[in-house]
């Protein structure tokens, strides 16, 4: 019970009132990375392929976002067109071109993107289960979820950061809460595996873990998906196997709780004014506390960023919304600054 509800606690941390979005704050100072800082992630559901160039409407913003955030490793949910990956690439390639003739690394399951600055190794991932989208033109879309370890050079025992890109099923109701539990569930057993040092696809001992991307975890819709992830408690454990102590020491893991422009008031990260729910933290970055700190955790908010600092970092103030439309910004870019405990891993 109250683990319940810390999880609820920790849900509702939301704000309404008009007056407080339309705060003007100095802030371009924290986006900046800390020297200790050992991986960048950043996650955002762009809906629709809004990033795919060349039509989509959120392609230049997402340039500008990258260039700015500057993160090592992104996670895109809602990208779906068949020719995704090499659309990206090619965006990111030209745009923002890597150093020493590197180019961006990209692996994507389902409608998850995994984009990084560095080789992604190990790549996998798993198609949980199909759910058309006709109206979409979409009638094999299957929600699913990419995996991968990011490797650099001087990465600490060759370990790495294995990151786990998801999108759960949206909406409320019992068979989408159904659904939401058979994701988790399945990212849990895979996360199981990856631990078991005589599994095939092992990991390891101490590889840092991160799982991101929207999850879509509700109001009025049972926490459970959401704390299988944290916890490794497995609902449907004839499928799926027994449940588990999902991080290295034991322990749960940990939530991010990242915040609008990192100020630690508002902890939204989806939001459409023009409808008739609240404000959400439906998007999560959680992740293996006994191995990684948390730097600094935000929600990208450039609507309340003020002119000079927009400027600053090369951003527009209509950057998170969709397609300009105010009031529409749909999901919201997180960025996470990790840095690896190296003592608890020697």
């Amino acid at each position: 019970m109250f683990r319940q509800l810390l999880l609820i606690s920790n849900f509702l941390l939301l704000v309404a009132g008009e007056d407080l979005f339309a705060q003007e704050t100095s802030e371009a100072s924290n986006f900046q990375r800390q020297h200790e800082v050992d991986f960048r992630v950043m996650c955002w559901n762009v809906r629709l392929d809004s990033v795919v160039p060349p039509n989509g409407v959120r392609s230049s913003s997402f340039v500008r976002i990258v260039r700015a955030m500057n993160p090592d490793l992104i996670a895109l949910q809602e990208v779906m067109r068949p020719d995704a990956v090499e659309k990206i690439k090619s965006l990111l390639d030209s745009q923002l071109p890597l150093s020493d003739g590197a180019t961006w690394s990209v692996h994507s399951v389902a409608d998850n993107m995994l984009i990084s600055r560095f080789p992604l190794q190990r790549t996998g991932g798993e198609l949980v289960f199909k759910y058309p989208y006709p109206n979409l033109s979409l009638p094999n879309f299957h929600y699913g979820y990419a995996a991968a370890l990011v490797k650099r050079l001087e990465d600490h025992n060759d370990l790495g950061l294995y990151v786990i890109a998801m999108h759960n099923k949206s909406r409320l109701g019992e068979e989408n809460e159904r659904l939401r539990q058979l994701q988790s569930d399945s990212i849990a057993s895979w996360i199981r595996k990856a631990r078991d040092a005589g599994s095939p696809v092992a990991l390891a001992k101490g590889t840092p873990i991160v799982i991101l991307g929207d999850m879509n975890v509700l109001p009025n819709a049972s926490l459970q998906p959401f704390e299988t992830l944290i916890t490794g408690n497995i609902v449907d454990e004839a499928n799926f196997g027994p449940d588990f102590d999902i991080d290295w020491d034991g322990t749960d893991l940990a939530d991010a709780k990242p915040s609008l422009n990192g100020h630690g008031e508002h902890f939204y990260t989806w939001r459409y004014d023009d409808t008739q729910f609240d404000p959400g933290a439906l998007d999560r970055v959680i992740y293996t506390d006994s191995v990684l700190s948390v730097k600094q955790s935000i929600v990208l908010d450039t609507t309340t960023m003020s002119a000079e600092d927009l400027s600053s970092l090369g951003l527009l103030k209509s950057d998170v919304l969709f397609g300009g439309e105010p009031g529409f910004f749909d999901h919201f870019p997180l960025i996470v600054d990790f840095s690896v405990r190296l003592e608890a891993i020697d």
